[in-house]
């Protein structure tokens, strides 16, 4: 990918919910592979001025600051085991409650807090002609935190989905929302033991429903994943991951794990 188009690939992998510029630059110091651009102030002005251009793309601020996103390696401790936490020490922080968009006639999709609160201020960002009416600095010292980018849906689905499927899929709002979630999670992916039990707050039976869907269209991918607790017991779940982000780990329990997942 050139660097603008993994810049835009960032800001949509993040969502309805929006990326803020201090979240942007962290993830592309994080992307895989490595992000072309030496991130400092010169390339920051760069990005920001493809922002501003991408009509694609809107801004809008939330009606509070924002935290940074928290980046962890769940393979890190991986001790020669398929997908074996041995830590379990991720943050619990979310900055990104699920809060499901229902159908409305503009036809956006998604999860966002702050969807009805935030305030469209693109027209204030740029011109009718695409010039920028703030450069990068002002536009920090005059939203800070609580400027955020966002895809359109258009885009977002796009990307979500993959240029392999057919881009006139339906899903469902709640469908829709996991396979956010598990987007943004890139190559991370998201444990099922905690999307039923925490993030999305329903019973394991909804999400396998909600799963199921996703993978019979290709969407998505499942591995097994075996966390060990700090009293020494093993966890065993499934790691949900984008189509594109999925990475091959299988060995002789991944065989064994297949059959359940599938069954």
């Amino acid at each position: 990918m050139e660097p603008l188009s993994i810049v835009e690939d960032e800001v949509v992998l993040e969502g309805l919910d929006g990326i803020t510029l201090p979240s942007l630059w962290l993830r592309l110091e994080d992307r895989k592979p490595a992000f072309p651009l030496k991130l400092d102030d010169l390339s920051k002005d760069f990005i920001w001025k493809s922002l501003i251009v991408n009509t694609d793309l809107r801004f809008f601020q939330l009606p509070k600051k924002r935290g940074d996103v928290v980046l962890f390696d769940r393979f890190k401790n991986i001790e020669g085991e398929p997908d074996f936490d041995n830590t379990q020490k991720f943050s619990d922080k979310d900055i990104y409650p699920i809060f499901i968009t229902p159908e409305n006639k503009d036809g956006i999709l998604g999860s966002c807090a702050f969807l009805q609160k935030r305030t469209d201020v693109t027209q204030d960002v740029r011109s009718e002609s695409l010039a920028p009416l703030l450069n990068l600095q002002e536009a920090l010292e005059k939203y800070g935190r609580t400027l955020v980018v966002v895809a359109s849906q258009v885009l977002r689905f796009r990307t979500l989905i993959g240029i392999e499927s057919d881009p006139d899929l339906k899903l469902n709002d709640d469908s829709f929302c996991l396979l956010e979630r598990v987007g943004r999670a890139r190559w991370q992916g998201e444990l099922q033991k905690d999307l039923h039990g925490g993030t999305f707050k329903v019973d394991a039976r909804k999400l396998h429903y909600l799963r199921k869907a996703l993978v019979k269209h290709g969407l998505i991918t499942m591995q097994p994943y075996v966390t060990r607790l700090y009293t020494g017991q093993q966890q065993n779940s499934i790691l949900l991951l984008l189509k594109r982000f999925h990475v091959d780990r299988g060995l002789e329990l991944c065989c064994i794990w297949k059959e359940v997942i599938n069954y």
